[in-house]
Formats: C-alpha cells, sequence, structure tokens
C-alpha cells in the first residue's frame, strides 16, 4: 500500500505515532497504532452497564467527534505523555476525507452515565492484493478496563471481519502500555513484526553531515522534486518508488501491495482535503529515465511541532551508490527551511531493518517507542470472540 495509507489509517489518533503503511517499516534502503488497553488492576463490572454504537466518523457532528477526540488524547497521553494534544480540527478533517478504497466498521461504546469511553475499528483495503487482511484496533480509557468493553468490541470486530477463512486480523500494541500485548496474546494473535518510532529533535540535526550527503550526487542520476499532486508524465516512476516498499520488512500475513494511478490520486485528493503538505523526491537514472529510488516527508500545520519522515527506499539493482543517503539529506536540507516551526522529526522503522537505520542513527534519531504488529487468523479470533458473553 502507499506510503500514506497508514497515516490515513491512523487518523483516529492523529498522534503521528504511524507515519507510513506496513506498521512502521516506513523506510527501506536494503531490504501510529494505539494499543488495545487493559489494566489488570481494575474490578470487573457488569458487561451490559455499557453500551456499544456503530458509527459512521466521516458524517459524524462535531459533538459526537469532540468526545472521540477527547478520549483519544486521553488514551495517547497514556502512551506519549511528551506530546501536546491533538485539536479537534485535526481529527474531523481526516475522518471525513478518507480515501474511498479505504472501507472500515466502527464502534463507539458509552458508560451507563453516557460518556463515551471506548472505541473500535476494522478496516480493509479494497486493493488487488492482500484481500484477506484486516487492520484492527481497540482503545479503552484507563477507568473503564477491565470490565470485558474491549472484549465486546472484538466481537464485533470479528464478526465484520468477513465469512471467509482465510482472513487474518492484524492489531499493533504500544510498548509502553504492556497489557496490550498480553491480550493479544489471550485471544490467539503472535507477533509477527517488532517496529520503532524514532525521532531526533531538529536542533540536534547535525547539519553539516546532512549537508555533505545532500552534496553526493551519485554519477548517473539526477534528482525530481513533486510537491503537489503526482504529474501524469512521472506517475509510472511514483508507482515504482512506491512498490520499492514492498522489499520492507513487514507481517507474516501481507502480501506485496500494487500501487495504481487511481489509488495515488484518491491519496493526494484525501490529504489536500485535510490540509497536509506533502513532499516527495524522486532520484532517477539519466541513461533511462528509470526510478532508482524516493523519499517523502509531510507536515501538518494544525500539527507544527511535527515532521513526519515517511518513506524512503532504494530500488535493489540501484543500492551501494550513496542514493539513500543523497535523498534524505537532500529532503531535509529543503524541509527544514520550508516547514521552521518544526522542532521534531519522526519515523517508523523495523527493528528488522540494519541499513535504514544505520542511515537514521547518523542522522541522529533514537527510539521514541515500539509498535509490535501482532497477527491472528479468524479461526483463533472467532473462537476467543464466541467465547465472550453478550
Amino acid at each position: 500500500m502507499h506510503v500514506d495509507g497508514m497515516d490515513l489509517l491512523r487518523e483516529l489518533e492523529t498522534k503521528a505515532e504511524g507515519i507510513a503503511r506496513c506498521h512502521g517499516c516506513a523506510e527501506s534502503n536494503d531490504s501510529a497504532r494505539a494499543p488495545l488497553c487493559h489494566h489488570p488492576e481494575m474490578a470487573v463490572s457488569e458487561r451490559t452497564e455499557y453500551r456499544i454504537e456503530p458509527v459512521d466518523l466521516a458524517s459524524a457532528d462535531d459533538t459526537l467527534l469532540r468526545e472521540l477526540n477527547d478520549l483519544q488524547n486521553e488514551i495517547a497521553h497514556e502512551r506519549a505523555p511528551e506530546e501536546p494534544p491533538i485539536a479537534l480540527e485535526v481529527l474531523a478533517l481526516r475522518v471525513r476525507n478518507r480515501p474511498g478504497f479505504l472501507k472500515m466498521r466502527e464502534w463507539i461504546v458509552r458508560a451507563p452515565a453516557g460518556q463515551l469511553v471506548a472505541r473500535g475499528f476494522i478496516a480493509r483495503w479494497e486493493a488487488d492484493t492482500n484481500q484477506h487482511l484486516r487492520d484492527a484496533n481497540i482503545d479503552v480509557a484507563p477507568a473503564h478496563r477491565r470490565r470485558g468493553v474491549a472484549k465486546r468490541l472484538l466481537r464485533e470486530i470479528v464478526d465484520a471481519a468477513g465469512s471467509s477463512d482465510d482472513i487474518v486480523i492484524e492489531f499493533a500494541a504500544n510498548d509502553r502500555v504492556p497489557a496490550s500485548e498480553a491480550f493479544l496474546r489471550r485471544i490467539g494473535a503472535h507477533e509477527t513484526l517488532r517496529t520503532h518510532i524514532n525521532q531526533v529533535p531538529i536542533a540536534e540535526i547535525d547539519r553539516g553531515l546532512v549537508h555533505e550527503w545532500a552534496m553526493l550526487d551519485p554519477t548517473g542520476y539526477r534528482l525530481v522534486w513533486i510537491d503537489g499532486d503526482v504529474p501524469e508524465e512521472l506517475m509510472g516512476n511514483v508507482i515504482v518508488a512506491y512498490d520499492t516498499m514492498n522489499t520492507a520488512p513487514r507481517g507474516e500475513a501481507m502480501e506485496d501491495w500494487h500501487s495504481t494511478p487511481d489509488l495515488i490520486r484518491q491519496f493526494d485528493r484525501s490529504r489536500n482535503a485535510t490540509g497536509r503538505l506533502r513532499r516527495l523526491l524522486l532520484a532517477i537514472e539519466d541513461a533511462t529515465g528509470a526510478t532508482a529510488g524516493f523519499t517523502e516527508m509531510s507536515h501538518d500545520p494544525l500539527t507544527p511541532h511535527l515532521l513526519g519522515q515517511g518513506g524512503t527506499a532504494v530500488v535493489p539493482s540501484h543500492r551501494g551508490r550513496g542514493i539513500g543517503k543523497w535523498l534524505k539529506a537532500t529532503m531535509l536540507e529543503r524541509v527544514l527551511d520550508e516547514w521552521p516551526g518544526a522542532t521534531l522529526v519522526r519515523t517508523g522503522n523495523a527493528d528488522a531493518n540494519a541499513p535504514m537505520l544505520a542511515i537514521n542513527t547518523r542522522l541522529g534519531f533514537r527510539p521514541a517507542w515500539a509498535t509490535i504488529v501482532y497477527e491472528v487468523n479468524i479461526a483463533d479470533a472467532r473462537r476467543y470472540a464466541g467465547s465472550v458473553p453478550v
């Protein structure tokens, strides 16, 4: 899936935890999501006190979205207390401007007093591959855990996943909320990929090293900028660039994603509607006009402190020439000047992606928190969900 995909899927958390598809494997040179949360110390109360409601957030009014945004900020503060709260406008713009091929089912949970205390969703991408794959998430407010809420949301997710027996549901846990992994193992899920959100304060970036790498200028290649929508004459190059992300580490059940002009245009429309800015840089081979690599960064003026490093990938036949360093450094030189209000650059990397991690470490990136991808096959998920009292 195109590397903006996970950012769009994770619009409910809006904490820039996930910048890219492939569950935090935002970058591949050689090769968001909020956890299911449970508190082990709270007493269990009657499940029927809580009311689950299906919702369509794309058409929801500001009152409901404000409630949801308050919940999301509470959950986000637990796992990343250093992050500022996100404004309602960010959530509203993103849920109201999803691409059409992202199909979601969503639920909220209200406590007996009527307050919104949990939410869940399951998502499917309409594409030519990975039709067996679902992304899902559950969030429960800390004061309402250990009351069967997450289990009931899981049943809704499983029921909505589909009737096929080959379905695999992916969740993500956060290492700052250890109980999330315990819950996922309890439902029969197993870890398939460990990633980290890595970040660097802009004040700590070695500008001298960045300039040195930006001057590499490998022989036989040129750089091409795309600031707005992808132009038709470069669509083929961008498709090759995005599909190179299939060489990144990923979960066990995930197949290659295939970008298409329609998918890319939908992402462009969605991004424009939310007001997010994107800079895309291609490395092109002079002799053939073929794509050799790319890097991509984004910035939301509504979260001005943050720059999101999206995908970086070098086509296998063009590796070993310093193209990855050249791309990343050239991009950094530009966006640090263009978006001077930002104070932090954040990206996601699989722990197994040693070449890209080496580049990022040289630039000053350090781990902030881990995101661990878990997969559960539908048979195990149905078995566990079937044991949950109504």
